[in-house]
């Protein structure tokens, strides 16, 4: 049984039942092994949780790696990026990524695992929007703010800001889906890129 089969069975696990019921004996029975098995592969459950958030975190973020090297302008490629990224009405995965965000909150070990996704997620942005700042495609409003002015330094930001509006769309997603149409969203979040980059 590879590592990889077990992390799977385990992001499926947390999707299907959530994080506060996972029990290692539940991933082991899906895969028809034994819990034992399943221990000596991670040694604890909370290791075992850290690992598939991990491994559920680069499997999105090796697709965003694909969107973001493409050969379009930076624009098209963020945009491709914050598609990808946002609350979808399809909110299976955003569940688990809630969820994992509560454990954050109690867990070290996932705490620390969320902290490096999210800032593979920020550098990803950020590397379009200084390319798209380059290009003369974006201006940052936010640009003016700054003593250095640096492209990156505002990069970084305008990259945190539009995560945390696209998070916060997904908890209000998750909580009350009849809050917005999908057509909505996608408008809510164009127009909120568009007044951080332009």
């Amino acid at each position: 049984m590879r590592r990889e089969e077990i992390l799977a069975a385990t992001v499926e696990e947390i999707e299907s039942t959530g994080l506060r019921t996972l029990r290692v004996a539940d991933v082991a029975a899906r895969l028809g092994l034994s819990p034992s098995l399943v221990i000596y592969h991670f040694v604890t459950k909370e290791a075992l949780v850290a690992a598939a958030f991990a491994h559920a975190g680069e499997n999105d973020l090796y697709r965003a790696h694909r969107l973001a090297a493409g050969r379009k302008p930076a624009r098209d490629r963020l945009s491709d990026v914050v598609r990808w990224y946002m609350p979808s009405g399809s909110t299976r995965s955003w569940k688990i990524w809630i969820d994992g965000w509560s454990a954050g909150l109690f867990d070290d070990e996932v705490r620390s695992t969320f902290a490096a996704l999210d800032r593979e997620w920020k550098t990803i942005l950020s590397e379009l929007i200084v390319a798209g700042l380059a290009a003369g495609e974006f201006r940052c409003a936010h640009a003016a703010d700054l003593a250095d002015g640096s492209s990156a330094h505002v990069a970084e930001g305008s990259a945190t800001r539009i995560l945390a509006y696209l998070d916060g769309l997904a908890v209000q997603l998750i909580i009350n889906p009849e809050t917005v149409s999908p057509a909505t969203l996608s408008d809510w979040v164009d127009a909120f890129v568009s007044r951080e980059l332009d």
